[in-house]
């Protein structure tokens, strides 16, 4: 656990420290700037053309002006894009441009040059007698990129994005049309109502039984003088009873004094 853990951080400091490591083709004429620079593994090689008439070719220091077939490889590219490689190890990389004439110009560079033996002026003088250049003409090794991308270290700022924010729309209030029905009564004032109407009809009903009884001389059941308590809209209807029920009466009253 705690060696997987220092391998991690390990990892991660190596890939912070990580730097990109740019190299100009064409900048002043046939010739690479800087032609030798020194890389880390995790570093990566960043070519720059200016122009769209050169290459970047990597190939073996005893066959100078020929392209490796492992190794890295530009292929036609513009001024427009980037070429850019990550470096796996620190061997020492020969590299040229494969235009015609241009690696026997000089237009040739190393990465990690050894600290003796073979050197870059060796290189540059067997590239001169050779009479022909050769690479595979594809991109291989590597990748191409825009300039002013996020994978290129290009002081170019990207362009900002030609379509403008969408703005948010303001929300228009809605307005609720009133009702214009009355509003409802409510229990509590319908209660009220039909109080007051049963009051009523209680009050017509006791006095005309007591009209009644002072008439005939009879006394009249209590149930005459004492309404039931309805709830609103019937009011009336407890009133017609009463009144019918009142007539009933008498009617037989008068039949009976008839009678007897």
């Amino acid at each position: 656990m705690v060696n997987t853990l220092i391998g991690l951080l390990a990892a991660i400091a190596a890939t912070a420290a990580a730097k990109t490591v740019v190299i100009t083709a064409g900048s002043g004429g046939f010739v690479f700037s800087p032609d030798t620079v020194t890389a880390d593994v995790g570093d990566t090689l960043e070519f720059h053309f200016v122009g769209s008439i050169h290459t970047s070719v990597q190939g073996d220091f005893n066959t100078p002006c020929q392209g490796s077939s492992s190794g890295f490889d530009s292929g036609s590219i513009t001024s427009a894009d980037v070429f850019q490689v990550k470096v796996q190890n620190t061997d020492p990389m020969w590299f040229f441009c494969a235009t015609p004439t241009h690696c026997q110009g000089g237009m040739v560079g190393v990465v990690n040059p050894p600290s003796s033996g073979n050197s870059l002026a060796t290189y540059k003088a067997n590239a001169a007698g050779t009479s022909s250049s050769n690479s595979a003409g594809k991109v291989q090794g590597g990748v191409v990129v825009p300039v002013g991308s996020s994978g290129s270290s290009s002081s170019s700022s990207p362009s900002p994005s030609s379509t403008p924010p969408s703005s948010t729309p303001s929300s228009t209030p809605t307005t609720t049309p009133t009702s214009s029905s009355p509003p409802a009564s409510s229990p509590a004032s319908s209660s009220a109502s039909g109080s007051a109407q049963s009051s009523a009809a209680g009050t017509k009903t006791s006095s005309s039984s007591a009209e009644t009884s002072s008439a005939s001389g009879s006394p009249t059941s209590s149930a005459s003088t004492t309404p039931s308590v309805v709830a609103t809209g019937g009011a009336y209807s407890l009133m017609t009873s009463g009144q019918t029920f009142l007539l009933g009466v008498v009617f037989g009253l008068g039949a009976v004094a008839v009678i007897v």
